[in-house]
């Protein structure tokens, strides 16, 4: 029996599998947010997004935390010019090759290179491009996802664990086991959304700092991550 939790719309009809407590769960919009995507791609790109980490009707889908990260990917992938079949199938032979359901959310796919012996329709190279059946090259892996691999924190399987949306700070978290998955000032756990909404507010900085034990630069930064989502 699926872990999942059926849920069920007014009609009657099974509209979504829920993921887990624990799992974080993102619209599109958040999906664009936190991944500083634009959003009508977003919107459009997840509707062909394949079912190991998406949830809900073809028109309003959500993803889990390990499905935004390998999202990601998928978005560079399909922005480059793949389809989305020929994604599907990388992603179904590196699940196989890693032993895991979310291979472009695994911390192997950083140090992976491709098996000359091993019929594949793309794989990566030394030089970290990757490569079509037909022998021609990609644009730079390395270049595009490598710096997006470097805000990951993996776990223990090996998998992504957190994920710091900054590239130059680790002031703000997304932390599928905290606050549902929303992003919150590291060692604290509080909401940058609740910052963002004082400073809208009229609350000044040094206000906001004293009422949640944040420096002000916590909470320069929580402002900063929704100014640059704006």
């Amino acid at each position: 029996m699926s872990y999942f939790q059926i849920l069920v719309d007014m009609k009657r009809r099974i509209i979504i599998e829920s993921p887990k407590l624990g799992e974080g769960i993102y619209s599109p919009d958040e999906v664009a947010e936190i991944l500083h995507l634009p959003y009508h791609k977003v919107k459009a790109l997840i509707r062909g997004y394949w079912d190991t980490a998406t949830f809900g009707t073809r028109r309003n889908r959500v993803i889990n935390f390990l499905g935004l990260i390998e999202f990601y990917i998928y978005y560079y992938l399909r922005h480059h010019g793949w389809s989305a079949q020929k994604i599907k199938k990388l992603h179904t032979q590196l699940s196989s090759s890693f032993d895991t359901p979310y291979p472009f959310a695994s911390l192997k796919i950083k140090t992976h290179r491709r098996d000359q012996d091993q019929k594949v329709e793309a794989w990566i190279d030394h030089d970290g491009r990757l490569i079509q059946a037909d022998g021609k090259l990609q644009p730079s892996f390395r270049e595009f996802i490598e710096p997006f691999l470097e805000q990951i924190e993996y776990g223990e399987d090996l998998l992504a664990k957190r994920f710091y949306p900054f590239k130059e700070s680790k002031a703000i978290v997304i932390d599928p086991k905290k606050q549902f998955g929303q992003p919150i000032i590291d060692g604290n756990g509080v909401r940058t959304e609740v910052v963002w909404k004082f400073h809208l507010g009229g609350e000044s900085n040094k206000a906001i700092a004293s009422m949640y034990d944040l420096t002000e630069e916590q909470v320069e930064d929580a402002i900063k991550y929704h100014l640059q989502a704006a």
